[in-house]
């Protein structure tokens, strides 16, 4: 710690001196001066580099800290009184070390004014101290970094970032880290330029400039390491353009609808800008030329084809172009593992779809045009409802003339005792009958109409309806013999049991957006789609998922008798497609 033994002697003389020095002339004529006249003393007080000193409290060696002031005291007293003592010495190095530390750790706060009051203090009492040398360098770094400091922060508060190269805030701020790699102030300095280019990029986010958003993220990554600030504004400038492509489709595809197709051109072309859309991009486009193409159409409007046989085809509403979530995830049940993954689905073309479900009097047009025999007329029966067995039985010789009970049914009724491939059969004639491309459903439009574009459990909402409007299973509807559903639509009744006629159960209050009829009740529908488990590569243009072949179609749409759960627009079941009974018709689709 100490240089020799020589050099502590002349270091507790001085500070005796000193002391002496400082007491009253009564009290020093007191002293014998031949007790203090040694030639050693004598040679001590030639000495030229002796620092000042005081007594003990107060002058140079006076720390801040008041306890450690107290202890510094206490041992400089004792190290005069006995130079030699060993234990004294080792707690003086260890007390100016600590002070050196202290030194340091305002250094690294960037407090040089503080530090500089210590160092000089330790270089009196102990030159030699281990560190010294190095924290004495390191504060002459300090106090030339402050001007660089400065010069920093009055450049970031002028604007001048990463530019001029040699006097920008980054500049300053890195040429303070050369010298002083631990510099707070300055890693602060870089901590707020990159803030400051962050809060550009996420100002020119909000102006839609997005490139320029990138170009600023891209300047913010090279200011330091630390990027967690970076990819949070990732995020939320990704927030920021996705709703912005999300108004702009949604621009253009209201001024589609309104016919103002020079307009929905310039939100086109915004899109275009943006970069990094143009599969929607391509997607608006095609809808663009098809809404110049069939400018006659519009959403919701209904049209009805002339058969060539005489008479109409089924009246269809033109449903329009958009994008939902299909399917469902998180269900507690089962059957969720059917409605699984949830992923969007974009109906790339408006199309048309059948206001109702098809009725016995449409269909019996197309038997009486073309001879056709039904499966159910060719196996020479089907199953009906059996209200005293509450079931579905088998009965003889009934086919798509009779109702759920096997009795003669009504034109109005929707048909039903249809298998898929008598299903088929109707719009294949339909396409011949009119030279338009008809079809069944495929299962993603189907959903995409009982969602009524949304993400609602059912069209109307999330609970029973508040207006009569579908065919559901009602907590107060009743049979004929007073029977009851087991589960049902809380204290909803539509005065039927079995199907209803197609479309009849309609109320202004509650109607749906689209147009349609009987979309989550009255009778489940056949689908185009053949039935897959899950959704894991369904088609995502609301196409139909169709393998030739395939034994089962899937099914969709709540019937007159069933549970609120098979209701629910996501709701999927497989059928036979050979099947045919009192529950199932079908609905037609075209293309537009």
């Amino acid at each position: 710690m100490f240089a020799n033994t020589f050099n502590l002697k002349k270091t507790i003389l001085l500070i005796l001196f000193s002391t002496l020095l400082c007491v009253p002339n009564s009290q020093a004529q007191q002293q014998p001066e031949e007790e203090v006249r040694t030639e050693e003393w004598e040679m001590d007080l030639r000495l030229p580099s002796a620092a000042p000193v005081s007594k003990p409290g107060g002058g140079a060696f006076v720390l801040p800290d008041e306890e450690q002031n107290q202890k510094l005291q206490q041992l400089l007293s004792r190290l005069a009184e006995n130079p030699e003592d060993t234990g004294v010495r080792a707690q003086l190095g260890a007390l100016l070390s600590d002070v050196l530390g202290q030194a340091n750790t305002l250094m690294d706060a960037g407090l040089v004014d503080e530090a500089e009051r210590l160092l000089p203090l330790i270089q009196s009492i102990d030159p030699g101290l281990k560190g010294l040398g190095a924290a004495k360098s390191r504060l002459k770094a300090l106090e030339e970094s402050n001007d660089l400091l400065k010069a920093g922060d009055t450049a970031l508060a002028s604007g001048l970032i990463l530019q001029p190269d040699n006097s920008s805030a980054f500049f300053y701020y890195n040429q303070v880290l050369k010298l002083a790699p631990q510099s707070i102030p300055a890693l602060k300095g870089l901590e707020n330029i990159q803030v400051t280019l962050i809060g550009q990029a996420l100002e020119s986010a909000g102006e839609f400039d997005f490139e320029t958003a990138e170009f600023l993220l891209q300047d913010a990554m090279i200011i330091r390491e630390d990027q967690a600030a970076i990819e949070q504004a990732r995020i939320d400038i990704a927030d920021i353009k996705q709703a912005r492509v999300a108004e702009l489709e949604q621009k253009a595809l209201d001024e589609m609808m309104a016919g103002n197709y020079n307009q929905a051109d310039f939100s086109i072309i915004d899109l275009m800008a943006m970069g990094g859309q143009e599969s929607l991009v391509k997607t608006l486009l095609a809808r663009l030329e098809e809404a110049r193409f069939y400018g006659g159409f519009e959403p919701g409007q209904v049209i009805s084809d002339e058969l060539q046989s005489g008479g109409n085809a089924p009246e269809i509403v033109i449903i329009d172009a958009g994008s939902f979530l299909m399917g469902s995830k998180g269900r507690s049940d089962n059957s969720s593992d059917h409605e699984e993954p949830q992923h969007r689905v974009i109906i790339k073309r408006g199309f048309g779809l059948g206001v109702t479900e098809v009725t016995v009097g449409q269909y019996q047009l197309f038997v009486i045009d073309t001879g056709y025999r039904t499966a159910a007329e060719i196996s020479g029966s089907s199953s009906v409802y059996n209200e005293t067995a509450g079931r579905l039985s088998v009965r003889e010789r009934t086919n798509w003339r009779h109702d759920y009970k096997g009795k003669a049914a009504e034109p109005d009724m929707p048909v039903l005792h249809i298998n898929a491939y008598d299903a088929l059969a109707y719009v294949q004639w339909l396409s011949v009958e009119t030279g338009k491309h008809y079809r069944l459903p495929s299962e993603a439009e189907y959903e995409y109409v009982a969602r009524a574009g949304g993400n609602g459990t059912y069209w109307w909402g999330e609970e029973s309806p508040a207006e009569v409007v579908e065919n559901l299973t009602g907590e107060r509807d009743k049979s004929p013999s007073k029977r009851q559903w087991a589960a049902y639509f809380d204290k909803y009744s539509d005065g039927h049991w079995g199907p209803a006629p197609a479309g009849s159960l309609v109320n202004d209050a509650l109607v749906h957006p689209m147009g349609v009829h009987d979309i989550a009740g009255n009778v489940s529908e056949w689908m185009a789609d053949c039935w897959h488990q899950n959704y894991v590569k369904a088609p995502t243009d609301g196409s139909a998922w169709f393998n030739p072949g395939c034994e089962r179609r899937v099914v969709r749409g709540g019937y007159w008798s069933s549970a609120p759960e098979q209701s629910r627009a996501a709701y999927r079941f497989p059928v036979k497609a050979s099947s045919h009974g009192p529950v199932i018709g079908f609905r037609v689709a075209r293309d537009l």
